[in-house]
């Protein structure tokens, strides 16, 4: 049995890859979630408590998805253009005429 040297591109590109899955994963279950919203929301009374179970399902789903995600993705190190757009999108425009 051969065994496979990982180099450091390669390891890269696996790391990638799982972000992109995971991030998939993620986008697919908030597309369940509100899916499973709208049929709560449109649910006949009857229906309703079973809408209701299928959603907090795709809730929790959605979270772990998230969760998953959020930890393959590296901290945000301090990069000072990154604090000058944070600047400027807090500034306040003036209403009204000049």
């Amino acid at each position: 049995m051969k065994l496979r040297r990982f180099t450091r591109s390669s390891r890269r590109r696996a790391q990638i890859d799982a972000v992109l899955t995971a991030y998939l994963t993620w986008q697919r279950e908030c597309a369940e979630v509100r899916s499973a919203y709208g049929a709560w929301k449109r649910a006949a009374k009857v229906d309703a408590s079973a809408a209701f179970v299928t959603y907090r399902l795709a809730l929790d789903r959605e979270e772990r998805a998230a969760l998953t995600y959020a930890r393959l993705i590296p901290p945000v190190r301090y990069r000072p253009e990154l604090d000058l757009a944070r600047q400027l999108s807090q500034l306040q425009v003036p209403s009204g005429p000049r």
